[in-house]
């Protein structure tokens, strides 16, 4: 049976995340304010998963019917789930590995130790893509951006991955609260910038077929099971569950934070910019006759064709990619630290030693991606491998980590104090439906059968 469960501490701290970092020490401080910790948690999530991932995904999987598939997703699967992560955070005050521990035991452990392992694999991918924003940034300043062809014609997207790697170590072993304050502030600017870049879209000569692409349903693709599970899987990934972010990041909550409408919160900003980057990215696509289906490197074909059609837009490139790199380096550090604070928590290495651990692994891990788009060009059946292995865990391992993690935690952590850690009231209203948030925990364990259903549907289908 599950332990007991401690309350929460009322410290405060500057910095939440050199705090998780430091998670072995107790106890554990929180974030100052609920506000602190939406913010927070919107700069780590809302990055290169909406601006660069999403697009790629929709054009994959049909455009618009994964666009309708992604919203479903997220409001049917993904708030549930990141609720209850949230709450089961809260409640525990421990890192991923404790929590499963403490709600099952040995085989909790492993489910703790698996999400942990599927963060890793995501960052292993995830810093080179950083990377290619870096490179961005330094050709904008130089003022040379090319193509992505040519962008990766030598070995500057290895060298730009190891770079990163570098300058996340030095993060992790520091004080991190000026890169916090600073990623709080930038993050907005970046999200007017995409706004604006999506406005101007509209006026491109290929947004009309855009829409119709991007917003428009396809039957077949509607009906495809490999667009729901994609979307399913885009859902998990953009908001955090199955990765042990979000338990680890609501470990450090106020008492009386009202999870349920942090957590829509979050998890709205994030479909919102998802959608807005769709529309900021196909015009591009369309009017410059870029496949929509090119994959991962789609939205890096697409950018650096737009700046020079806008008035300024020397400057506006050097802008928008070192915020993109701002993004994508606050989401390394977010998923750096809920490593790091599974390690301090299970074997209590220093801070240091733990940070050399966790990169070492993503540097190892990550040198088949970072050579995938060199001039080694390293494959798998035929597609780049660091595509190969972002669909594996983003659009299958995720997926069902998330619903099998999920329901042990509904169904073997105390469920009245499960529901009072959402502080979300026992009942909602919404039109004549009464909501009770004893739902989500009821819907958390109904999941993977409706989810086998489904998929057995798709396959017999």
């Amino acid at each position: 049976m599950p332990g007991s469960l401690p309350s929460p501490p009322s410290e405060a701290s500057g910095s939440v995340l050199s705090a998780i970092a430091d998670a072995a020490l107790r106890p554990r401080p929180v974030w100052r304010s609920e506000r602190a910790y939406v913010l927070a948690t919107i700069a780590s999530v809302v990055g290169l998963g909406s601006l660069w991932r999403f697009p790629y995904m929709a054009g994959l999987h049909g455009g618009g019917s994964f666009v309708l598939a992604y919203f479903v997703c997220v409001i049917v699967v993904g708030i549930p789930l990141a609720v209850l992560e949230s709450g089961a955070g809260s409640l525990s005050r421990r890192s991923p590995v404790g929590l499963f521990r403490r709600a099952a035991g040995g085989p909790g452990v492993v489910i703790g130790w698996t999400a942990i392992a599927l963060t890793v694999a995501i960052m292993s991918y995830y810093f080179v893509v950083t990377g290619w924003t870096l490179g961005y940034a330094f050709d904008a300043v130089l003022g040379r951006l090319t193509t992505f062809a040519e962008f990766t014609t030598g070995m500057a997207t290895l060298w730009l991955f190891l770079i990163v790697c570098a300058l996340v170590f030095a993060f992790l072993v520091r004080e991190m609260s000026a890169f916090e304050r600073a990623s709080q502030v930038l993050m907005p600017v970046l999200l007017v910038i995409v706004v604006g870049m999506a406005v101007y879209g509209q006026t491109l000569e290929g947004a009309g077929e855009a829409r119709s692409f991007y917003l428009g349903l396809d039957r077949d693709a509607l009906l495809n099971g490999a667009t729901w599970r994609a979307a399913a899987g885009q859902a998990f990934y953009s908001i955090g569950v199955g990765q042990g972010i979000l338990i680890a990041y609501a470990s450090y909550i106020p008492a009386g934070t009202n999870i349920l409408r942090t957590t829509s919160i979050v998890a709205g900003t994030n479909a919102l910019v998802a959608l807005v980057a769709g529309l900021m990215v196909f015009p591009i696509v369309f009017t410059f006759g870029i496949a929509p289906d090119a994959g991962s490197h789609l939205s890096f074909t697409a950018f650096p064709r737009v700046f020079a059609e806008v008035g300024g837009g020397d400057f506006l490139a050097i802008a928008f990619f070192t915020l993109l790199f701002v993004a994508g380096f606050t989401s390394c550090l977010g998923m750096g630290v809920v490593v790091m604070s599974a390690l301090r928590d299970e074997t209590r290495l220093t801070r240091t030693r733990a940070a050399r651990v966790v990169v070492g692994l993503v540097v190892l891990l990550g040198l088949p991606s970072a050579l995938s788009f060199t001039q080694v060009g390293f494959e798998v059946a035929g597609i780049p491998f660091l595509d190969a292995v972002d669909r594996a865990t983003g659009s299958g391992i995720m997926v069902v980590t998330g619903l099998v993690g999920t329901t042990v935690l509904a169904l073997r952590l105390p469920r009245r104090r499960l529901i009072a850690s959402f502080n979300a009231g026992r009942i909602r209203r919404v039109g004549g439906v009464r909501l009770r948030a004893s739902w989500i925990v009821t819907w958390a364990t109904l999941l993977p059968l409706v989810a086998a259903a489904i998929f057995g549907a798709t396959l017999l289908g």
